[in-house]
């Protein structure tokens, strides 16, 4: 049996020549019919002997949107029903509103962006920490939405006092910002990327500045800055439209609204933080996490937004996030646990395809009208499927509405990102997106102009000048793999896509979703 040690100088060597091991992957699995999926038993996780008992990390390991929610919701229940576990902690340590979290249980189902995925369950509490930013006004509004569904959710929400403040000044300043790049598409319109930039530049504020008695100072201080600023390019802080969340939940579509006056942004500020301290929400999370560090009965989920391949330095840049997306990330964002000390951590993917909202455009990316409607009567079968997966994963962005483009699996890509991410083990999201009769293309790695291997490297610009390669596996049938309750329930084909994909990667496979509902999971060795 394999040492840890062993087991991760196999995955490193499959990391750095993955054109190598194609056709014996290929072989081993279609040709001999050696079909394992799962954590082998007897080897040792890395971290087995020092990482805290019921704490796990759960992030994407492509270009967001993986299905994370749903992983985190099964998890947790998992965490739940382990004897002793009398409570739980889901805490997102990065990211805003400009993520979107999908959660569901006893037929309730909400889409969630500031607040953490686990609202829906008596024994959890959720923690917006340090690393997050925070628009005070749209919190109110997710909150009292999310209660207005599942009831009153005091005592289970915490904000932390070091979360970093991000007003409708940053959300202007991030379309000032489009401006001086000409337009250039990219970002949600959240103000998330001006409010880290402020973090480390000195100049942003954070939640403690928002309760402070002097708050109003503070802030009004902070409009005049902004207000100068502007005025440089000639432009009137005042009238820049910023993105309303209360208007749009009402419409059902993008609506805006103008920053306004500095007493209208004061008083909208005012009314947001008289929530907040009415709620008794900010606390001080430094201390909670010393408290629950040693108590075994509570378990504890860290929750990722967006995913590896949107990380400020390691993803598509610039068509990335702001924040550090891999469990490493959790360090900063917390101020107290380290990576080592987290029992599982676990990276999501899609199984079948991959997606992407946003400006990048990848190698593996099927070219597609924005209305599938529109697709051409000669449109190509990779553009056929491309439409299919949009339709039927209803591929839109959970907090934008906009519709996701469509790619092949980029396994030189998942592989790099499950290796920076952190992660040990993988969770694929959408097996059941698969039809019999039609083959699925997998990217296993790249070439130059030349013929010549090349690796994956993390920025759009290295993406230009490479050729992806591609197998092409045998599909099944979805809807047989939705009825699915167990492994070996599978159609055959997917039982040997799972395989493959382990193989080819060294990340082994404990989990994969079959379905849009909750109990469409199913569980492999080392879940």
């Amino acid at each position: 049996m394999p040492s840890a040690k062993e087991f991760l100088r196999e995955q490193d060597q499959r990391f750095v020549h993955p054109e190598r091991q194609v056709f014996s992957d290929l072989e081993a699995i279609y040709g001999r019919g050696e079909v394992v999926v799962g954590w082998p038993e007897g080897v040792p996780r890395l971290f087995d002997d020092i990482a805290r008992d019921n704490s796990i990390a759960i992030g994407g390991v492509a270009l967001g949107d993986e299905g994370k929610g749903r992983l985190v919701d099964n998890k947790l229940e998992t965490l739940l029903a382990i004897a002793g576990v009398q409570r739980a902690y889901v805490i997102r340590y990065q990211g805003g509103s400009n993520a979107g979290h999908t959660v569901e249980r006893d037929g309730i189902k909400l889409a969630l962006h500031q607040v953490p995925s686990g609202v829906l369950y008596p024994e959890v509490v959720g923690i917006m920490d340090r690393g997050m930013v925070i628009h005070p006004g749209d919190l109110a509004i997710e909150v009292d939405d999310i209660e207005a569904t599942v009831g009153d959710t005091r005592g289970k929400l915490i904000l932390s006092r070091d979360a970093i403040l991000v007003t409708d000044l940053e959300r202007a300043e991030e379309r000032l910002n489009r401006i001086k790049q000409g337009n250039a598409a990219g970002g949600t319109g959240r103000g998330v990327a001006p409010a880290y930039a402020h973090f480390y530049d000195r100049l942003g504020l954070t939640i403690a500045d928002l309760v402070k008695d002097d708050w109003r100072e503070v802030l009004s201080v902070y409009y005049d800055r902004y207000t100068k600023e502007f005025a440089v390019y000639d432009m009137d802080v005042a009238s820049m439209s910023v993105p309303d969340l209360r208007a749009t939940r009402d419409t059902g579509k993008a609506e805006e609204r103008s920053v306004g006056t500095k007493e209208e942004f004061l008083d909208r500020l005012e009314a947001a933080r008289t929530w907040l301290i009415g709620r008794e929400m900010v606390k001080n999370t430094f201390v909670i996490h010393r408290e629950i560090y040693d108590d075994l009965r509570t378990g504890v989920l860290f929750e990722g937004a967006q995913a590896l391949g949107l990380h400020a330095w390691l993803g598509t840049r610039p068509d990335v996030t702001a924040s550090d997306t891999s469990v490493y990330g959790i360090q900063a964002g917390t101020a107290y646990w380290r990576m080592q000390d987290i029992k599982d951590r676990i990276g999501v993917f899609k199984l079948t395809y991959t997606s992407s909202v946003g400006a990048r455009h990848m190698p593996t990316e099927i070219p597609l009208p924005k209305n599938v409607s529109e697709l051409p009567p000669n449109a190509t079968d990779d553009q056929r499927r491309g439409a299919y997966i949009r339709e039927a994963a209803h591929e839109y962005g959970t907090t934008t509405g906009r519709p996701r483009d469509i790619l092949h699996l980029d396994l030189p890509m998942l592989m790099y990102n499950c290796r920076m991410a952190g992660i040990e083990v993988l969770a694929g999201t959408h097996l059941d997106i698969a039809r019999d009769g039609e083959s699925i293309k997998v990217c296993t790695h790249y070439v130059n102009k030349n013929g010549f291997p090349v690796p994956y490297k993390p920025g759009l610009a290295h993406q230009e000048d490479v050729i992806p390669q591609y197998i092409e596996l045998p599909g099944w049938d979805g809807k047989a793999a939705r009825k699915a309750t167990s492994f070996n329930e599978l159609p055959d084909n997917a039982l040997k896509y799972l395989a493959f994909i382990q193989r080819f990667t060294g990340y082994p496979i404990v989990a994969a979703t079959t379905g849009p509902v909750r109990e469409n999971i199913l569980t492999f060795s080392g879940y």
